[in-house]
């Protein structure tokens, strides 16, 4: 599966019409990189991509506990010109040895009542069947259940980074990928079968007890209920107290905060400029000591020059002259002239006489200045040479000087418009009680997420406690036989799943540690720290094992258990054996400089045939550009305009490099 395309219109932060070229230039170039500030529309662009393909069942980043309809509603651009938005996403996926291309159109109207609207186009005509049926469609292309192994979140790996709670990550994914998810769920709907039948038999002195234990129950579920909607109520406090804080951002911006941050850096560019503007003055001063005075006199320079030139033809005509008076002269007394005929005669004499004459006449002109050779010659060099060079130095210098006094205007406008500290101190200090805030209330909300998960346990414990207590009651009290039949055959079968879910993943197990092992191989900086890993079937907790015998997670650093969960999705993307593009939201997380050039040279040329990048150029920085440049194909710049409110895709991942 290839992606060539994505049109976002008026979605999230990308307002108007956004096209983006996703095919990868070559096999050897399979990366697709954006650069982006945070708030740019880089993760904007990875939820577009799963709406696009899932709609309802995405795991859009944005959305939290919003109904689906509210989230659309949401996701249109705050500056379209009508409450609509759009995303198209163009792929060719091959089947048979048929290529066959697919353009996805989601679009909705985002007004009191939302109106979702989704086309499926195969080889450029309608297909209604695959748009009217995609959800099980799209299982053929990116199962959605296994969708988080290529199109993720980077800073979301951390929690696979956690050996203590991995295994339950592991556990998902595994079942994902082997399907098991389907097994798991018919498990549970037969135990709600069970605990339904059951019921059906429970004496009276049982049923008071599972009465006050489903009393329990309902007062959990009450509780967790409460917390969840505390928890959506307060995700648009979170929105509020984010968009203050930009807020003051860009007002301690527009009010010269950077200006006054940047202040030492201004001044000392302003002293580096004057001791240039110095430097050309002095060049300047020297020019003017030698021949450049005389440009102001070029034109009278240049006549005197003319006029020693036509000195210098006279003396040499008058020369002449007398060389052909005595040349001629000489040639009349030779016989051979003599003996010529008379008119021939006379037509020399008067050819000599006419060449006399106009050498005279050139020898004629008056010799006022009557220049030497030496002098004449130094002249004409001063006129076509050294005045030349020294008025194209004089200019050079006057631009340079011209572009340092503008450079030290424009030094000295920042600097006068650099605020005092009084001024800006108001708005620091506002700032800072912002970030605070948001700090707050995002520790609050945290605090909700770990109350939601302490009452799913203490809910999960108190529902196995009804299920062994309706157990113990119904092996005493079954009252009809089609309903011991139901129970028996039930229980037959959940044990029959169990086998065999723990069958499959006894059976692809070892295969799936051996794609993790290989990858966290190929990005590890120390080759001999792990020889081994295994995956328990059962716990699916993460052994790893080293030269000296097992190695335990302290002795891996941060970034080590982090390359270690990214080669767990890798190992188990690789293990599930689909062809899928790898789509990346901050790729590099939190991970040290020796880290990074890891995944950049290792992970990222390797994890598809087709990768796309979302990052901000604190992750992949320059230098890491150079290391990963070989292997991009296409990148893009996710520019937020302040003036439009909206982010604008342009080429190259850098402000001064083109799109390949």
């Amino acid at each position: 599966m290839i992606l060539d395309e994505i049109i976002l219109h008026d979605f999230g932060v990308y307002g108007g019409r956004q096209k983006i070229e996703l095919t990868p230039a070559s096999r050897e170039q399979p990366i697709i990189l954006f650069g982006g500030l945070n708030g740019g529309g880089k993760t904007t662009l990875l939820d577009a991509l799963q709406l696009c393909f899932f709609g309802n069942v995405a795991q859009c980043s944005g959305r939290g506990d919003l109904a689906y309809d509210e989230y659309l509603r949401r996701s249109v651009h705050q500056g379209a010109l009508a409450p609509e938005a759009a995303i198209e996403v163009a792929f060719r996926h091959t089947v048979g040895g048929e290529v066959q291309n697919w353009r996805l159109t989601r679009s909705w109207s985002g007004g009191d009542h939302v109106r979702e609207r989704f086309q499926v186009i195969r080889n450029d005509r309608l297909d209604k069947v695959a748009s009217e049926q995609w959800s099980a469609q799209v299982e053929d292309f990116i199962p959605a259940r296994i969708a988080h192994l290529f199109l993720f979140d980077g800073e979301k790996v951390e929690g696979y980074a956690d050996l203590a709670k991995a295994p339950g990550l592991i556990r998902t994914a595994i079942q994902n990928l082997l399907g098991l998810d389907v097994v798991e769920r018919l498990g549970a709907d037969l135990s709600a079968i069970e605990r339904r039948k059951r019921t059906e038999l429970k004496p009276p002195a049982e049923a008071e007890a599972l009465a006050a234990l489903r009393e329990d129950i309902r007062g959990l579920a009450a509780e967790r209920s409460r917390h969840v909607r505390a928890r959506a109520s307060s995700v648009n406090d979170l929105d509020q107290l984010r968009k203050d804080l930009d807020e003051l951002e860009r007002r301690y911006e527009r009010e010269g905060g950077a200006l006054y941050e940047d202040r030492e850096r201004l001044e000392a560019e302003r002293a580096v400029a004057d001791r240039g503007r110095d430097a050309i003055r002095r060049s300047l001063r020297d020019l003017a000591a030698g021949v450049a005075p005389l440009a102001l006199v070029t034109d009278l320079l240049a006549d005197v020059a003319i006029r020693s030139a036509i000195e210098d033809r006279a003396r040499r005509s008058a020369q002449t002259a007398e060389v052909v008076a005595e040349e001629h002269a000489a040639l009349q007394k030779l016989p051979s002239i003599r003996n010529l005929p008379a008119a021939a005669r006379a037509e020399l004499a008067e050819h000599a006489k006419r060449r006399l004459a106009a050498l005279n006449e050139a020898a004629s002109a008056p010799l006022d200045l009557n220049l030497d050779a030496s002098t004449a010659a130094s002249l004409a060099s001063l006129v076509s040479i050294d005045i030349p060079d020294a008025r194209a130095s004089a200019g050079d210098l006057l631009k340079q000087a011209h572009q340092v006094q503008d450079s030290l205007d424009h030094i000295g406008g920042l600097l006068a418009a650099v605020p005092s500290q009084a001024t800006v101190a108001e708005l620091m200090a506002k700032r800072d009680a912002a970030r605070e805030a948001l700090r707050i209330a995002e520790y609050e909300q945290a605090r909700r997420d770990d109350e939601i998960a302490r009452l799913d346990r203490e809910l999960d414990a108190a529902r196995e406690r009804e299920t062994r207590l309706l157990e113990t009651t119904a092996r005493e009290q079954f009252e009809h036989e089609d309903v011991g039949r139901v129970l028996q055959h039930a229980a037959k079968v959940r044990s029959t799943l169990q086998k065999f879910g723990a069958a499959v993943i006894q059976r692809h197990v070892t295969r799936i540690e051996a794609f993790v092992l290989d990858s966290f191989r190929e990005l590890i900086r120390k080759p001999t720290l792990v020889t081994g890993l295994r995956i328990d079937p059962t716990t699916f907790n993460v052994e790893l094992s080293g030269p000296k015998g097992l190695l335990t997670a302290e002795r891996l650093s941060a970034g080590e258990r982090q390359l270690l969960a990214i080669a767990l999705l890798w190992g188990l993307a690789r293990a599930s054996g689909r062809v899928l593009p790898t789509v990346i939201d901050t790729p590099l997380g939190r991970l040290d400089s020796g880290h990074r050039s890891r995944l950049v040279s290792r992970y990222f040329p390797q994890a598809s045939h087709q990768v796309m990048l979302l990052s901000t150029d604190e992750e992949i920085t320059r230098s890491y550009y150079d290391t990963l440049k070989p292997s991009v194909g296409r990148s893009y710049r996710l520019r937020y305009d302040e003036a439009e409110a909206r982010t604008v895709v342009e080429p190259g991942y850098f402000a001064s490099e083109e799109a390949r």
